[in-house]
C-alpha cells in the first residue's frame, strides 16, 4: 500500500485522493460516450453526471456523520472535529447511492423526460468500474479493511492514512480488493449484457442484483463492519446483519422488481 502517492511543495498528495479522481471522471466519460451513441446530448449528459456526482459524494459524507450521530450522539456532537473529518474522506458507498439515485431520479426524470430510465442504465453500466478503481483507492489508504484471517492471500496493512492502522501486524482479508475484483467483473457482465438487454431498466435491475450481492457477501469479511452499524449482531459474523447488508438486500429486492416489471411489460409489448 502507498497512501502518499507523492509530495508536491511540501504537501502530501494521496494516492486515494488520485485514484478516486480518476475513477469519477473515468465513469463519467464513459457515460457521456455512450450516450453520445445512443442519441443524447452529451452536454445534458455531462451536467446530469456532475451533478449526480456531487449529490453523491456530499450523501456519502451525509450519511456518514448521520450514522456517527445515531451511534455516539453525546460524544460525536462534544468532539465536532471529528464529524468535519467525515468530510475529508470519501464517506459510505450506501449514502452515495441513497443521496445520488434520489437526486438523479428527480433531475433525470425532469430533464430527459420518458428517456431517464435509458440513461440510468448507461449510469448503472459505469458505476461498477468507478466503484473498481475507488476500491483501489481504499486499498492504498488501508481503509474498507477486513478481519484477521489464516488465508494465504491475507495482508498487514501499517497504515491507516497516515495514521497507523487498528489492526497493524495483524493479517486481515483485503476486502478492498475482494470487492475491486467484483466490481470490475460486475462492469465487464454488464457490458456484455449491454447489446443482449431486452427493455429499459434491464441494467439498472442487474446493477442493484449484483453490487447487492457484492457487497451483501463481502461484508461478512469486513473488520470495519461495526463502522456502519448493525441491524443485529451475534459473536459470529456469519449469524448477524449489518445496515449495509440490510441495505443491500433492499437493492437486490429492488432490482429483482424492476426486472419483472420490465419484462411483464415486454409481454405486453408482444402480444
Amino acid at each position: 500500500m502507498h497512501p502518499i502517492l507523492f509530495v508536491y511543495h511540501g504537501k502530501p498528495i494521496f494516492t486515494y485522493t488520485v485514484l478516486y479522481a480518476i475513477a469519477v471522471f473515468a465513469g463519467i466519460f464513459l457515460i457521456v460516450l455512450r450516450a453520445k451513441r445512443e442519441g443524447f446530448d452529451p452536454w445534458e449528459v455531462l451536467t446530469a453526471a456532475l451533478l449526480v456526482s456531487a449529490a453523491a459524494k456530499v450523501g456519502a459524507q451525509l450519511y456518514s456523520v448521520i450514522l456517527m450521530l445515531i451511534r455516539h450522539p453525546i460524544y460525536n456532537l462534544s468532539h465536532p472535529q471529528r464529524l468535519w473529518n467525515v468530510f475529508k474522506t470519501g464517506g459510505a458507498f450506501h449514502g452515495a447511492f441513497i443521496f445520488g439515485f434520489l437526486f438523479g431520479y428527480l433531475y433525470l426524470k425532469h430533464t430527459f423526460k420518458r428517456d431517464w430510465i435509458k440513461i440510468s442504465d448507461i449510469t448503472f453500466w459505469a458505476i461498477p468500474l468507478i466503484q473498481a478503481i475507488g476500491r483501489l483507492g481504499c486499498f492504498s489508504a488501508g481503509c474498507c479493511f477486513g478481519r484477521p484471517t489464516d488465508m494465504p492471500w491475507g495482508m498487514v496493512f501499517p497504515h491507516l492514512g497516515i495514521f497507523r492502522h487498528p489492526m497493524a501486524g495483524v493479517k486481515i482479508h483485503p476486502t478492498q480488493l475482494y470487492e475491486a475484483l467484483l466490481n470490475f467483473a460486475n462492469f465487464l457482465f454488464l457490458s456484455w449484457l449491454w447489446k443482449r438487454r431486452e427493455f429499459d431498466g434491464q441494467i439498472t435491475a442487474h446493477y442493484l442484483i449484483n453490487y447487492g450481492l457484492i457487497r451483501y457477501f463481502v461484508e461478512f469479511y469486513r473488520g470495519d463492519a461495526g463502522r456502519g452499524g448493525y441491524i443485529f449482531k451475534t459473536s459470529s459474523p456469519y449469524l448477524s446483519m449489518s445496515l449495509p447488508q440490510f441495505l443491500s438486500i433492499i437493492m437486490m429486492v429492488s432490482g429483482f422488481l424492476i426486472l419483472r416489471w420490465g419484462r411483464s411489460k415486454l409481454r405486453e409489448g408482444r402480444r
